[in-house]
């Protein structure tokens, strides 16, 4: 199977979503999957065999650690030439849009997973 992984946070970033995609990506390929993850641009083009697709993007104000990175027409063009089966967003934001919008135009099948309690995070920064 060959699987689109849609995530706002990914290596060289260490923290506890990349964690969990790091052992994601694992398993996946040894079962046999190809992965291609697109992600805020870290300056990495590969993990362990799976390919990382970079897109540009800012960091956020409140946590510059973090890059917001925006939906941009290459990614579809990067999605029809590794024809997915499937498209996994994690955490749906800004990015995950991009994984949803070619999930419906080409007709691919859509999971998504949420690995961050929001209002929490929100309210450890005075915002919530």
């Amino acid at each position: 199977m060959r699987i689109a992984l849609f995530t706002e946070t990914f290596l060289p970033k260490v923290d506890g979503i990349v964690t969990r995609l790091k052992h994601t990506v694992d398993h996946l390929q040894r079962q046999g999957n190809e992965v291609l993850i697109f992600s805020p641009d870290g300056g990495l083009t590969e993990y362990k065999g799976a390919k990382i697709y970079g897109v540009s993007g800012f960091p956020l104000p409140l946590y510059p650690e973090l890059k917001l990175a925006l939906p941009r027409p290459a990614i579809g063009d990067q999605l029809s030439r590794f024809k997915p089966d499937l498209i996994h967003i994690v955490n749906p934001a800004v990015l995950g849009l991009a994984g949803l919008f070619y999930s419906k135009f080409y007709n691919i099948p859509l999971i998504a997973s949420y690995h961050t309690h929001l209002p929490e995070y929100l309210q450890h920064y005075g915002l919530g």
